[in-house]
């Protein structure tokens, strides 16, 4: 497990922020836990308001990919969002934030990674960004990504390595956040995003306890507000995940 002694000073800023009044932190993705979606087309369909949609519309079969599980799924029976991966189409699950947000944002979500495809041995990835280029949705390109988390099979059959892509790195510099977690096993994962510093702090329920890490950056620049939540599976980088249990709040 690694860890990083560099703490992100989000209390201070937001004390700064407040002074002496009481902040109250806002949901900005109600219905995160997915329970009031009917069906697919429901989950899947933009309504150009505060819902979940399939946002990067890569041809008929690749939006269907993104499905309502109502099933038992290794022992959460609740209503989730399954994203199954193909590895010649491209899957969004995204929400629009309830406002944008400049300054400070935590994020929470439970996944549970089925298959990541070995051909690219990358996927279920997770994004916190916007829309810039008004081109495949939001955070479908690295100018817009804040948060880029995604996993990977680990050396071990049945293991997982969740990691992050700080900076403009390579892909072959990406930062390993977790190792050795499980296929087929949910996970709690909080995110604390400090949007004017540029950094943010992952954790992993039991596992990891604040790992900080660069924002994405492209072309020298970081996104300067967080507008859209995304998780996702690529045509180069494939995997089966579900996602439940989705928070964001501002800060």
């Amino acid at each position: 497990m690694l860890t990083r002694s560099r703490i992100i000073p989000l209390l201070a800023l937001i004390f700064l922020m407040a002074g002496s009044t009481t902040i109250l932190a806002a949901e900005l993705v109600p219905g995160g836990d997915f329970e009031d979606i009917k069906n697919g087309d429901e989950l899947r369909k933009d309504t150009k308001g505060l819902d979940w949609y399939e946002s990067r519309k890569d041809t008929e079969e690749g939006r269907n990919l993104l499905k309502l599980s109502k099933k038992n799924v290794k022992g959460n029976k609740t209503k989730k969002a399954m994203i199954k991966g193909h590895p010649d189409l491209n899957t969004y699950l995204t929400y629009r934030l309830a406002e944008p947000q400049h300054m400070a944002v935590t994020a929470a979500f439970d996944i549970l990674v089925k298959e990541i495809l070995p051909d690219d041995n990358r996927s279920a990835f997770m994004f916190l960004g916007q829309v810039k280029d008004k081109k495949g949705g939001p955070n479908s390109t690295g100018k817009e990504r804040f948060v880029f988390l995604g996993f990977e099979n680990a050396g071990e059959s049945g293991k997982l390595n969740l990691f992050a892509r700080e900076g403009s790195n390579k892909w072959a510099d990406r930062t390993l956040v977790a190792e050795g977690l499980d296929t087929n096993t949910w996970y709690t994962i909080r995110v604390e995003a400090n949007i004017p510093e540029g950094y943010y702090a992952v954790t992993v329920d039991g596992l990891v306890d604040a790992f900080e890490l660069e924002s994405f950056y492209y072309k020298g620049k970081t996104p300067d507000k967080i507008s859209h939540i995304s998780f996702a599976s690529w045509n180069d980088g494939a995997g089966t995940f579900y996602v439940d249990n989705v928070s964001v709040v501002d800060q």
